[in-house]
């Protein structure tokens, strides 16, 4: 399997995509390098997904908290908006990591999602 896409969820309610995004910004070398030490992909992959441009924000409009309780749901939502927003069918297979509002520097709780081809 090789990473080919990432997509962010957040909770919705705290703002517009573009919003969230940029003040997000800082934080983001952060987070890819959680998902390189927790193997979900390497950094060449992220190099690649980085120039590729193939990175997505998706917002969950209701029941969030609910949302990051449930592990195939997190999956079918990171597929969708990496499908729609890329145009590539990835596998079915998305892993991600959770991070928790009340711990994260950024005060939100969000979901990194990795996509693979």
């Amino acid at each position: 399997m090789k990473a080919i896409g990432i997509v962010l969820l957040y909770d919705r309610n705290i703002g517009a995509p573009q919003e969230v995004s940029s003040v997000f910004s800082e934080f983001f070398p952060q987070v890819t390098e959680n998902l390189v030490k927790e193997g979900l992909l390497t950094l060449p992959e992220l190099k690649e997904i980085i120039d590729s441009k193939s990175i997505y924000w998706g917002g969950i409009k209701e029941n969030f908290k609910e949302f990051l309780l449930d592990e195939d749901s997190i999956g079918k939502l990171g597929w969708q908006v990496f499908n729609k927003h890329s145009g590539k069918d990835p596998l079915d297979e998305v892993k991600s990591l959770i991070y928790d509002g009340n711990k994260a520097p950024w005060n939100y709780s969000l979901v990194a999602c990795v996509l693979y081809e």
